[in-house]
């Protein structure tokens, strides 16, 4: 337990690195076409708009400012990192349609929810168990919770490549990192065109329906948000559905998220 605390606590300072270096959101990568796919099928962008909505790890605040862009009510926006300051200002236009909490995700208050997102965050949480149950907490009877995080299924090549990098990226200072993600980035490139040619090619729909169509810094920073964090974990069909089953959700689904990854979705 000390080890997996000790791997949550350096992910968090990482991931405070890792958005206080990088953080804008421009076009696409920050759109709420984007963040309909993100949701879909389970969420459309109107069951977002006029409800009362959170964020669980919310970086530079991307998914809270999509939210808000899909017409949310209000987001209550969870970050434990130094990106706190971040999230504050890039979110500080929206007045009082945001709240800012520097919490880690167990401590989401219990406000009654109609929505809660986590997206790109349980996978990097040793233990995220107590999280999702605080998630499931938080929401009114109805509401819903949304999240996602990679799958193993669907991923086994870039896994092949990618964890033994990691055992070594991982303990590395993110600025060693953002120089090996330019280093790998003409990799990825020549990749997604082979894809373009071969689309029954392994991450082939992602890459030409989601990665290809952001700005190059935001590809670099995908690839450095695969090498950076201390803690990352991919998830079965089965693991992933009991994240939400054992925290009590009811009409639990999952969607296999452009092959390589899993949309969960549960209702309280």
């Amino acid at each position: 337990m000390a080890e997996l605390a000790k791997d949550r606590d350096q992910t968090i300072r990482d991931f405070g690195d890792q958005w206080t270096r990088h953080t804008e959101n421009p076009d696409y990568y920050g759109s709420v076409e984007l963040f309909a796919d993100i949701i879909a099928p389970y969420l459309t962008v109107d069951d977002v708009r006029g409800r009362q909505c959170a964020d669980i790890g919310s970086g530079t605040g991307r998914i809270v400012l999509m939210m808000l862009a899909a017409g949310a009510a209000s987001v209550t926006a969870i970050e434990p990192s130094d990106a706190y300051d971040v999230l504050v200002r890039n979110t500080a236009r929206a007045g009082d349609r945001v709240r800012c909490l520097k919490l880690p995700g167990e401590g989401i208050p219990r406000d009654g929810f109609d929505v809660v997102l986590s997206i790109g965050v349980l996978h990097h949480i040793p233990d995220p168990a107590p999280v999702v149950r605080a998630a499931y907490e938080a929401l009114r009877p109805g509401g819903r919770m949304l999240a996602w995080v990679y799958g193993h299924e669907g991923s086994r090549v870039y896994q092949c490549i990618f964890l033994p990098v990691r055992f070594v990226t991982r303990n590395l200072p993110i600025w060693v990192n953002e120089s090996l993600a330019w280093l790998l980035y003409p990799a990825v490139l020549a990749y997604a065109a082979l894809t373009s040619r071969f689309p029954r090619l392994p991450l082939s729909d992602y890459l030409t329906n989601v990665l290809m169509r952001f700005s190059p810094a935001e590809r670099r920073l995908v690839i450095l948000d695969q090498i950076n964090p201390r803690w990352a974990k991919y998830y079965r069909r089965e693991e992933a559905e009991a994240l939400l089953r054992s925290a009590g959700f009811k009409d639990v689904q999952l969607y296999h998220r452009h092959g390589y990854s899993w949309t969960l979705c549960g209702t309280k």
